[in-house]
């Protein structure tokens, strides 16, 4: 984050730094904790863009070995504002009143929901969008933009006061897209309360029931609910505008096309169920094992109806005459509120860490949760002291993977294994 340090530090870098990113032509700008170690593409984007180059300058001159990521800075700033109040943090940043906020706590368990704010982060993307709709782990959004000319009829106008980010928004509605919610990776504000205060409402986000009306009012192409401020519609010659649209639908692509890392969901061509193709090789699972190297368990497992996983896929391809991706795509499909409760954004700095132990990534990190989790759906979580209800139609996902995370987390801590 950009910021003015304190008295006797070095000298006063940051100031000159306008606060508010210039328009990117050059992909989306570097976030601050990716300024002293740019990637690939970062580095590309550093040698054309000159608002980022400044910035990196600026953090060159305060580098130091305790320099803290997005997590840290925030756990830090809570710290310091616990011990003298928001007011010790306004000396060392130039962030307004609205961004401080941000550092108070909020309620690690708080769902996404209609009408928040939210930044959307998926490898090389990042950008900023409304909730208009949550379907379990799909979640249609308004892309949010400071462009203020992408705005049509069917897009809101924010003032400044809108949101902690201090900056007139368009929130284009009918640029809607739906994007798996793993990829929501801060809220930025939440939804607001109706309220019959007229100058109150025009100062803050719309509440999620106006934000809906505006939404269906897109989709049957009708009036939008009045006291709203609205864009002005396209015509056939807003050719800068079209082409503005254009590039802020295209880069909301990589956040939809997320949801092809999720296991089973929309396989190419035609699926053969594992079970059947496994039967169809006319075999005993004791050759079957002996052919694979597989336990006897896993095709008992199969024939069951649960899951192989990859190493074990890559064994029975080669039997099966087919490819490993084939094999896994034939798995039984994950429980979408499974899918839901490992996409919940609360989960991705606990994703991270592990991720950076095991040398993976946070998205495969999400999926062998989910592998991990899903042979447990008849068992209830231990400790509960509860038996398991054949009945029930709940399978206590949340306290599966908290208690599922809590373990892997408590291992590293027993291990040694320092945070970043």
């Amino acid at each position: 984050m950009t910021g003015t340090p304190p008295a006797g530090t070095g000298p006063a870098a940051f100031s000159d730094i306008d606060v508010h990113p210039p328009v990117s032509l050059a992909g989306p700008h570097l976030l601050d904790a990716d300024l002293l170690a740019p990637t690939g593409w970062e580095g590309k984007h550093l040698a054309e863009c000159g608002w980022c180059q400044q910035r990196q300058s600026a953090a060159e001159q305060h580098r130091h070995d305790g320099d803290l990521d997005d997590e840290e800075f925030l756990r830090t700033a809570r710290q310091r504002a616990e011990a003298g109040g928001a007011a010790e943090l306004t000396p060392i940043t130039r962030l307004t009143p609205q961004l401080h906020a941000l550092t108070l706590d909020t309620d690690g368990r708080e769902d996404v929901a209609v009408g928040q704010l939210w930044r959307l982060r998926w490898e090389q993307a990042n950008e900023l969008a409304v909730v208009i709709a949550v379907d379990r782990w799909r979640v249609t959004v308004a892309p949010v933009t400071t462009d203020i000319a992408a705005a049509d009829e069917f897009s809101l106008l924010l003032p400044p006061s809108a949101s902690p980010l201090n900056i007139a928004l368009a929130v284009c509605l009918s640029l809607e897209c739906t994007v798996p919610m793993f990829v929501l990776d801060r809220q930025i504000a939440p939804a607001s309360r109706p309220t019959t205060n007229p100058q109150q409402a025009a100062a803050q986000l719309p509440p999620p029931q106006t934000l809906h009306d505006v939404w269906r009012a897109w989709r049957r192409s009708t009036a939008g609910p009045a006291g709203l401020t609205y864009g002005t519609a396209l015509d056939e010659g807003d050719l800068d505008r079209r082409e503005l649209r254009a590039v802020i639908a295209s880069s909301f692509a990589p956040l939809v096309g997320a949801s092809a890392t999720i296991p089973g969901v929309d396989p190419l061509g035609e699926v053969v169920p594992l079970a059947q193709r496994v039967r169809d090789r006319g075999l005993r699972p004791a050759a079957l094992a002996q052919a694979t190297g597989l336990s006897l368990e896993v095709f008992t497992r199969i024939n069951r109806g649960g899951r192989v996983k990859p190493a074990e896929a890559a064994k029975l391809a080669a039997v099966l005459d087919t490819d490993t991706r084939t094999v896994l795509d034939a798995n039984p499909a994950l429980d979408d509120d499974l899918i839901t409760e490992v996409s919940q954004p609360r989960h991705r700095p606990a994703l991270r860490r592990l991720a950076r132990v095991d040398g993976t990534d946070e998205d495969q990190q999400r999926w062998a949760i989910a592998e991990a989790v899903s042979p447990t759906a008849a068992r209830t979580v231990a400790g509960s002291g509860q038996r398991a209800d054949p009945r029930a139609t709940t399978t206590h996902w949340a306290e599966k993977v908290d208690h599922y995370l809590r373990r892997r987390l408590a291992e590293l801590d027993e291990t040694g294994e320092a945070q970043p």
